[in-house]
C-alpha cells in the first residue's frame, strides 16, 4: 500500500500562547455516536469531539516516567491498551481501536488537577502539544492522505503571544500521523496479505471512554 501524506495549515497568521486554563484537558465525547464510528462519519466525529489520542511512544514515555500501568491512563474499546486492529463480518469490516487518554467522571483528563493543572506537563502527548490546533484527516481521489490543520478559536490562548510557526506545526502533525500509522499500517497490511481483509472492506474507528450507562451493546 503506497500513498502520499499532504499537510496544510488552513489559516493565515495566528498568534498563540498557552494560558494554562485547562480547557483542552476537558474531554468531549459526542453521545450521538455508537462505540464504533463508520468511516463516513469520522470527520463529523472529530469535529464534535475533543479526545486526546495517544501514540505508542506517548504511552511508553508516560508509563516509564510515572511508573503507571497503561491501563491506569489509557482508554480503548477493547482490551489491548496499545490499540488494536479487528476484522469482522468475514473480512468486510475493519475496526481501528486507537488509544485515547482516560477521562475522570467530571470529564477531565486523569492527569488534570483543578488547582495544579496538568500534572505531567513535560510528558504530555503530541495531541496535547498540538492543541488548540485541530487535524482533520481526509483522502484525495488518488488515495493519498490529506491532513488539514485548523484551530479552535474559543481557546483563550488564541491571539496572545507570538505568531505560530506553521512549518513547525505541520511537521508535528506529520510526525504524529507517522507514529499512528506505524502502529496501524503493518497490522492492516499483514491481515490483507493473509486474505483476512477484503479489498472493499469498510474501515471504522472506535469511540472509547463512553460512560457505561451510555455504551452501546455492540460486541466484537
Amino acid at each position: 500500500m503506497s500513498f502520499r501524506v499532504n499537510v496544510k495549515a488552513n489559516f493565515e497568521d495566528v498568534r498563540f500562547k498557552c494560558q494554562l486554563c485547562g480547557s483542552c484537558c476537558h474531554h468531549r465525547r459526542p453521545e450521538e455516536f455508537d462505540d464504533i464510528v463508520p468511516q463516513e462519519r469520522v470527520t463529523e466525529f472529530w469535529e464534535k469531539s475533543n479526545l486526546i489520542y495517544l501514540t505508542e511512544k506517548d504511552i511508553n514515555r508516560i508509563a516509564r516516567r510515572t511508573k503507571l500501568d497503561p491501563d491506569d491512563f489509557v482508554d480503548t474499546l477493547y482490551e489491548d491498551k496499545k490499540g488494536s486492529v479487528r476484522v469482522e463480518d468475514s473480512g468486510r469490516k475493519v475496526i481501528l481501536d486507537m488509544p485515547v487518554m482516560k477521562t475522570k467522571e467530571d470529564g477531565t483528563c486523569v492527569f488534570y488537577d483543578g488547582e495544579k493543572g496538568c500534572t505531567i506537563h513535560p510528558l504530555r502527548p503530541i495531541a496535547c502539544r498540538l492543541f488548540p490546533f485541530l487535524v482533520v484527516e481526509d483522502s484525495t481521489p488518488r488515495g493519498d492522505i490529506q491532513l488539514n490543520i485548523s484551530y479552535n478559536p474559543s481557546c483563550p490562548g488564541i491571539g496572545k503571544g507570538g505568531s505560530v510557526n506553521k512549518k513547525g506545526l505541520e511537521k508535528m502533525v506529520v510526525d504524529q500521523f507517522k507514529l499512528r500509522t506505524e502502529f496501524v499500517l503493518p497490522r492492516v497490511q499483514k491481515l490483507r496479505i493473509e486474505g483476512k481483509i477484503l479489498p472493499n472492506a469498510v474501515v471504522c474507528r472506535t469511540m472509547p471512554g463512553k460512560k457505561k450507562e451510555n455504551r452501546s451493546t455492540t460486541t466484537a
